[in-house]
């Protein structure tokens, strides 16, 4: 807005000097023929008394002017046929009148000389007067007022502008300062955020608009967490029952990224007394992740009650997982399922993070077979493995939201540290195990926020004495 009104201001300045010159020439060209005109009366008057009074007169008249005040005066006649100038200043010369006589008549381009000055003349019977004076003494003066006016404007345009931007400030500026302040402060998540804004009535009924805006996003998020909450409850319930196993210690570690997750783990008895232990992951996380877990969970449980054999029940699910599941939510798992009575586990795997399996104190193994991952394709027929195991061996089932936790620079966790973790806790239980897990991933992580959800589950093979002794101790 200041630009533009110094751009009006400039071209009004431009024109008014332009004005002025022109009307400053006009008067001088008038005031010089007035002058033409007296001298040419005066000329008559005394041209009578001899022959050289009229000369004398023009010299005279030229004479007395200032050359400070009227710089560049000059006189010149045209009398009874003779060619007379004023001689007093020494600018006479024939090219100083045909000059004079140009700029009388409005022919400036036929002389050079003739440019420079404003003539007046008067054309009487006895002959032509003409008295000119030098353009550059109009330019000057009009200049002079030019930079006075310019000066002027410049004073009331620096206090007009120091009031409309105070004015522009308090009603426009801060209020709108204010306003984005707010706005910024509802984007960093801050829904109680409200703006006072008495301005004009524009500013004040936007200001009304976010305020009622910011209330009712709040009145959204409150409910959402509401909600939230109780997915996150309905989630926690689904987790499985802290039943003791005979021969098993288990302890897990389970944080979802948000308020619930697509992390699932459970463990099943089955008819023959073995254990299942499943873990899955699905892709993404929040609620829509949460809501195919739990399907996930419903379709395991039942195809556990129809089959013993992992191999079996991941076929089932696929099946299932495929036909009511949206297509992209895909879902990698891993069923091991563990016969204390005959020392032994069998697993299969949909695609998921291998498991890591120690016996006593061996160098950590991996259970690597794996197939494809859940609702690719509705007709896939999942493998099976079997490992022998003895007392004391550990069983840890993560998802890849541990091995792919990362820290600030940008590292992951990654499957070497997951096996350095165990064989650090060779002689702990299966809770000291989870518990140091935890210790290593928030030391990893260096509060840097979890991308993914984390899941592991550590299962441990004891005797009852060990059992006995572990509760007594």
């Amino acid at each position: 807005m200041n630009s533009f009104l110094l751009i009006m201001i400039s071209g009004f300045l431009v024109v008014d000097h332009r004005l002025r010159v022109r009307r400053e020439v006009g008067q001088t060209r008038v005031a010089l023929a007035e002058e033409a005109k007296t001298l040419y009366e005066s000329a008559v008057a005394v041209e009578g008394e001899n022959s050289d009074a009229v000369q004398k007169l023009v010299d005279s008249v030229c004479a007395r002017m200032n050359s400070d005040e009227s710089p560049g005066h000059h006189i010149a006649l045209q009398w009874r046929g003779e060619l007379l100038q004023a001689k007093s200043h020494g600018r006479s010369s024939p090219e100083m009148f045909d000059a004079m006589m140009a700029a009388a008549h409005g022919h400036v381009d036929a002389e050079p000389m003739a440019e420079a000055m404003v003539v007046g003349a008067f054309q009487g019977p006895a002959g032509q007067v003409l008295v000119s004076e030098q353009r550059s003494n109009i330019l000057a003066v009009a200049r002079e007022a030019l930079i006075r006016q310019m000066i002027a404007v410049f004073l009331a345009g620096s206090l007009a502008a120091f009031l409309v931007n105070l004015v522009l400030r308090k009603i426009v500026t801060k209020p709108i300062r204010r306003l984005v302040t707010s706005l910024q402060s509802v984007g960093d998540g801050n829904l109680e955020s409200r703006v006072d804004v008495h301005s004009c009535r524009e500013l004040t009924y936007l200001g009304e608009q976010f305020n009622d805006m910011a209330a009712k996003l709040d009145a959204a998020e409150r409910d959402r967490r509401i909600h939230m909450s109780k997915a996150k409850a309905i989630q926690q319930n689904l987790r499985p029952s802290s039943e003791v196993i005979p021969g098993l210690n288990i302890a897990e570690l389970f944080e979802p990224a948000e308020d619930v997750g697509g992390d699932y783990y459970d463990v099943i008895r089955l008819n023959d007394n073995s254990t299942l232990l499943c873990i899955a992951d699905v892709c993404g996380h929040g609620v829509p992740a949460a809501m195919a877990a739990t399907l996930l969970k419903a379709f395991v449980a039942e195809a556990a009650k129809q089959s013993r054999h992992p191999a079996e029940i991941l076929t089932r699910v696929n099946q299932q997982y495929h036909e009511y599941v949206m297509l992209g939510y895909f879902a990698t798992m891993v069923l091991v399922r563990i016969d204390m009575a005959e020392k032994q586990l069998v697993y299969a795997n949909a695609g998921h993070e291998l498991p890591f399996l120690q016996c006593g104190q061996e160098p950590v193994q991996r259970l690597d077979h794996s197939d494809l991952i859940l609702g690719v394709e509705e007709d896939t027929t999942y493998e099976e493995s079997r490992r022998s195991i003895c007392s004391g061996t550990k069983l840890v089932l993560v998802s890849d939201g541990v091995t792919e936790a990362f820290n600030p620079d940008d590292e992951q966790f990654g499957t070497e540290r997951v096996t350095d973790t165990i064989e650090q806790a060779i002689g702990e239980n299966a809770s000291e195990l989870v518990q140091r897990f935890a210790k290593a991933l928030g030391s990893f992580r260096n509060d840097r926020d979890a991308f993914d959800d984390t899941t592991l589950v550590v299962a441990e093979l004891v005797e009852e004495d060990d059992r006995l002794n572990e509760s007594e101790s």
